[in-house]
């Protein structure tokens, strides 16, 4: 991403550079007309305008050639959950709605053929706290549905994925005993017949809606912060898990977690075969938002050869194959549900491999530069002044 952020932003560099030496004659070009100075901008920065040409060109041709070919891979249908609500406006009853909607969906999802490996529901797609609930079963209604949940996938034979605020009690990190010691992480849920086989908590959390570090600092800020119905602080978790079902080695960055290339790459390097993201963008209420979110998510699929789906609560819900391409999409702000055939591929990508090197081979070369250019100016000076009277 970075190759690619610096092809997209030299171009605005280089013209918005051109044009304010050549619209003002007071520039480093001197006087003369605008054509004049344009040309010779033109001409003084030809090298840097065609080592973007050529980088460019190079990069379409090295991803038209360099696409991997997956037939022979073996392959695992996941079924995408879109319930199209946020879920966490209202109450017990509208947490009960929206349970009822995601059961519905999931069934239609089950009846299909042939039927799918995984069911994955969205970022808290489901609210009340499951693991709290279970063990804890301090307000009776929520109880009643997360055991009404439990009672349904116990009923299944497919695997569900499901994101829910992940909730303990841990004195070593909240000793208030009127919090009841309560430490939340979003998370996600691997759930076999009612039994949470394995989690993940979100590592990297949004800042000041999500997490808040300074709360020993500015406790004043953290109260607010705390009291917004609108922003639900959690713990950030701590491993890059790697679930495992149904032969299937998978890792499920949460939301904006798919934004950021180290994490996803951190996912492959500890064995997924196939990054499952589910994300909760129903806030935003923008079709341009979920978009943004999806083109940066499948920078994901293609830096680490794996296949993508993506889980959201009102959409881009879709599959993308490990070349980048989207090869199924649901409807966005629509109530449905979207099965897609997705290949494992295991193969080891560069930057799996070797991760950000390109912004490191940059900086050590700018270091080089600079030293030659002060090596060259000390060098140059003795020689200038020598003619001056």
């Amino acid at each position: 991403m970075w190759g690619v952020s610096a092809l997209a932003v030299f171009p605005s560099a280089w013209l918005a550079a051109g044009l304010g030496e050549s619209l003002f004659p007071a520039g480093a070009l001197g006087p003369g007309s605008f054509g004049s100075r344009a040309a010779a901008f033109l001409m003084q920065e030809r090298l840097a305008a065609g080592v973007w040409l050529a980088a460019l060109a190079g990069t379409f041709a090295y991803g038209f050639t360099a696409q991997i070919d997956y037939r022979e891979a073996p392959s695992r249908s996941i079924a995408l959950i879109q319930h199209n609500t946020d879920p966490w406006l209202g109450g017990i009853m509208e947490y009960r709605a929206n349970f009822e909607v995601l059961k519905r969906l999931s069934n239609e999802a089950l009846q299909k053929e042939p039927k799918p490996d995984l069911v994955v529901w969205s970022e808290t797609a489901f609210v009340p706290r499951i693991y709290w609930h279970i063990n804890y079963r301090g307000d009776p209604d929520s109880y009643m549905l997360v055991t009404d949940l439990i009672n349904y996938l116990s009923a299944q034979d497919v695997p569900f994925v499901i994101g829910n605020d992940d909730a303990r009690k841990e004195p070593e990190k909240n000793p208030s005993a009127a919090e009841e010691y309560r430490v939340d992480y979003n998370a996600v849920m691997l759930i076999e017949k009612g039994e949470i086989i394995q989690q993940y908590r979100k590592l990297h959390l949004v800042p000041f809606t999500e997490h808040f570090p300074y709360k020993k600092q500015f406790p004043q800020v953290y109260k607010e912060l705390k009291s917004r119905q609108d922003i639900h602080l959690w713990e950030p978790g701590r491993d890059a898990t790697v679930f495992e079902s149904q032969g299937i080695k998978f890792s499920s960055p949460i939301c904006f977690e798919d934004t950021f290339g180290y994490l996803s790459r951190a996912f492959v390097r500890n064995g997924a075969e196939l990054i499952i993201n589910l994300s909760n963008d129903a806030w935003s209420k923008s079709l341009p938002a979920q978009n943004q979110h999806l083109a940066m998510a499948v920078f994901r699929a293609v830096e680490n050869r794996r296949s993508m789906a993506r889980s959201t609560a009102s959409g881009q819900t879709c599959g993308i194959d490990p070349n980048g391409r989207i090869t199924a999409m649901a409807p966005a702000f629509a109530e449905t549900q979207l099965t897609v055939r997705l290949p494992l591929v295991a193969v080891n990508a560069r930057y799996t491999m070797y991760g950000d090197f390109l912004p490191l081979v940059c900086i050590a070369a700018i270091f080089i530069l600079l030293i030659l250019g002060i090596i060259r100016a000390i060098l140059r000076k003795p020689t200038e002044n020598r003619y001056r009277p």
